[in-house]
């Protein structure tokens, strides 16, 4: 982690709990009905969008002149994050949903980008289009 400051050790322990508390669960309302893991209801869809909005700007102005969330290097906070938006970022959050979070997604680009991301989950490709859920 870094200079193993604990500075930067709190830090990388607020963001994995930023994305557990924030992150995990409006994502996945969003884009489990599309993988088919559960079913679509407009309500919570909506919802998801709003809590995913929310959490997306204060992680954009977070990012404002960083290139990773803790320090000049890839965390478990990046790793953490980065994880919970994979799945939201390849399926449902196009280029209007996130045209409001520049910061994010560069950030998020440039950590996908990185020789270990790929080894573990491929190239990304982002959403162009969101995919819809049947029912939706």
């Amino acid at each position: 982690m870094g200079n193993g400051s604990l500075v930067d050790e709190a830090n990388v322990d607020q963001w994995c709990d930023f994305a557990s508390q924030k992150l995990e669960l409006p994502a996945c309302v969003w884009w489990y009905p599309v993988a088919g893991y559960m079913p679509f209801h407009q309500a919570a869809s909506e919802k998801a969008k709003a809590d995913l909005a929310a959490a997306l700007a204060t992680l954009n102005t977070h990012l404002e002149g960083k290139e990773y969330l803790v320090n000049s290097q890839i965390t478990l906070a990046d790793i953490t994050i980065v994880s919970a938006l994979v799945y939201p970022f390849k399926l449902v959050c196009d280029g209007k949903f996130l045209k409001d979070y520049k910061n994010v997604v560069e950030w998020f680009k440039r950590c996908v980008g990185a020789d270990e991301f790929k080894a573990v989950i491929g190239e990304v490709v982002l959403c162009k289009k969101a995919c819809k859920a049947v029912g939706q």
